[in-house]
C-alpha cells in the first residue's frame, strides 16, 4: 500500500492506495450526460498514466478516485466547468495545508470521475496501513440493525403509511386528501 503526501509541506493527501493498470475508459454509452458519472478506479486503487494529460501535457500523473483524495480544496479561480461539471484539464486542486496546487479534477458529463495527482507536486510513500474504511460512504451511517434516532423537537414518530396513488386524480385538491392519499388500509 501506498500513501500520497503534497511535496510542499508533507500533509497526507490520499487514503492508503495499491496500484493497479489503468483501464480504459468506459464506453460512451454507459456515461450519462445528466447525471453523475461512476469514477474511473475503485476504491482503495491508483493508476499512473504515462500519457500526456492536460493543458500543460503532464505525463506520469497518478489517478485516484476521488473519495481517496484527503487534505485537500478546490482553488475556485482555477476551476473550469464544461457542460456539468470539472473538465479536469486545468489543475484545480490544492493542498489544504500549503495551498500548492496538486491534482486536477474531472467528473463532466461523458467521463469518469478522476482526480489526477501532478507527479512533481506530490510525493508517493510506503505505508503498512490498511485501505481506509471511511472509503465507503455509507460506513459512518449504515446501521441496519437500529432504527434512525427520532431527532425533531417533540419527540413525535409518525406511523408508517403506504401511499394510495390511485387516489391522486379524482380527490386532488380537496378537504382530506392527505387522509385519502395515507392510508393504512389495504387496497380493495
Amino acid at each position: 500500500m501506498e500513501r500520497f503526501r503534497c511535496a510542499g509541506c508533507g500533509n497526507t493527501l490520499s487514503v492508503p492506495v495499491r496500484l493497479v493498470e489503468l483501464p480504459a475508459a468506459p464506453h460512451w454509452s454507459v456515461l450519462d450526460c445528466h447525471h453523475v458519472n461512476p469514477p474511473l478506479l475503485d476504491p482503495g486503487a491508483y493508476a499512473i498514466d504515462e500519457a500526456a494529460y492536460g493543458r500543460d501535457q503532464v505525463t506520469g500523473t497518478f489517478v485516484l478516485s476521488p473519495g481517496d483524495v484527503r487534505g485537500t480544496r478546490f482553488v475556485h479561480d482555477r476551476v473550469r466547468t464544461g457542460c456539468w461539471s470539472l473538465v479536469g484539464w486545468i489543475p484545480c486542486v490544492a493542498c489544504q495545508g500549503c495551498g500548492a496546487v496538486v491534482a486536477s479534477r474531472a467528473d463532466d458529463c461523458g467521463v469518469a470521475q478522476e482526480l489526477r495527482f501532478h507527479p512533481a507536486m506530490v510525493v508517493r510513500e510506503r505505508c503498512d496501513d490498511g485501505p481506509d474504511r471511511a472509503t465507503d460512504p455509507f460506513a459512518l451511517i449504515a446501521d441496519w440493525d437500529r432504527p434512525a434516532p427520532d431527532t425533531r423537537r417533540h419527540r413525535r414518530v409518525p406511523e408508517p403509511t403506504r401511499p394510495r396513488p390511485e387516489l391522486v386524480a379524482t380527490r386532488w385538491g380537496g378537504r382530506g386528501v392527505r387522509d385519502a392519499l395515507f392510508r393504512d388500509d389495504p387496497p380493495a
